[in-house]
């Protein structure tokens, strides 16, 4: 099964027609057309009518494409999103198995309906609730289409009553919690470093790769941009760099070296390299040539739609 790769994925209004038309530019693995939060309520019903076409353009660079919908508007907004060329949806204010197989089953209704293989769109789920983060465990095994899994601080902290600061972290226990769950149930966790979970703003280059690093290093992995600044530093930091490549594939080969000669531990580079270390460096070296080859397909896409 090949390795998913989404570091990064862009948070676009489909009702903004200037972001819409050029999110595709930047890069991004995937790009989200919001119907949620990014859409007054006036102008719901109209951006439905613009998911269609919005779909077709967004992934113009190869990036996956998906919708976030509105739980109270599931049906029509399912069928609003569906056509050739969507990833699947965003799924928001999730608090139960129930609301994940609802969505599921929507979804394979559309599929029929548009003649796309039943069980190909998937789902990313936002926990924004302490009842949500409690039942994770049950949420993300609710269907086989669930991918990814994130929470959102900031409705969370409406939900615990907590107005955020930069300076205390609220959420140490929901993203540790969550991330663990998602990964041993073979879903991909996805969230930012504190405190742009719940104080989301624009930083530096620099700045934004040490966040982003850290996120990483959280257990995620990959991040919901809601600007495009975001996007480079967030690919960066969630790719494996060429000096961890070229280290992990030393140890393969001192490993494999003391493996044949007998031992299955070895000294190199001020460390002991075992059985541990050398299945690490596999998922390094794997992440790093999927990373690669999705950058190429973006690449590749991008340059011939500016033609």
């Amino acid at each position: 099964m090949s390795m998913l790769i989404r570091r990064s994925n862009l948070m676009v209004p489909v009702t903004n027609a200037k972001f819409a038309a050029g999110a595709w530019r930047h890069g991004a693995d995937a790009i989200t057309l919001d119907l949620e939060d990014g859409v007054v309520p006036a102008l719901k019903a109209g951006a439905r009518e613009l998911v269609r076409d919005a779909v077709a353009v967004a992934g113009k660079g190869a990036a996956e494409v998906f919708v976030r919908v509105n739980k109270e508007f599931l049906v029509a907004d399912v069928e609003a999103s569906t056509w050739p060329g969507l990833a699947g949806i965003m799924l928001p204010k999730v608090e139960s198995a129930e609301d994940v197989v609802e969505a599921s089953d929507a979804l394979t209704s559309a599929e029929r309906r548009r003649g796309i293989e039943p069980g190909t769109l998937s789902l990313i789920l936002l926990l924004e609730s302490a009842n949500a983060v409690f039942r994770v465990r049950e949420i993300i095994a609710a269907s086989e289409r669930v991918s990814q899994v994130g929470l959102d601080e900031s409705d969370l902290s409406a939900s615990l009553g907590i107005s955020p600061v930069a300076e205390y972290d609220p959420f140490v226990y929901a993203r540790g919690r969550m991330a663990i769950e998602a990964t041993a149930a073979g879903v991909e966790p996805i969230g930012i470093a504190h405190p742009l979970g719940t104080l989301p703003r624009l930083l530096s280059g620099d700045d934004m790769l040490k966040v982003a690093t850290d996120s990483k290093n959280l257990g995620f992995k990959g991040i919901i941009c809601p600007h495009t600044s975001w996007v480079s530093s967030v690919n960066t930091a969630f790719t494996p760099t060429e000096s961890q490549v070229d280290f992990y594939t030393q140890v393969r080969d001192v490993f494999a070296q003391a493996i044949a000669a007998g031992t299955a531990a070895v000294p190199f580079a001020g460390r002991m390299i075992d059985v541990p270390v050398d299945e690490w460096a596999k998922v390094v070296i794997a992440t790093s040539t999927a990373c690669n080859l999705r950058d190429a397909e973006k690449q590749t896409a991008m340059e011939a739609a500016s033609v």
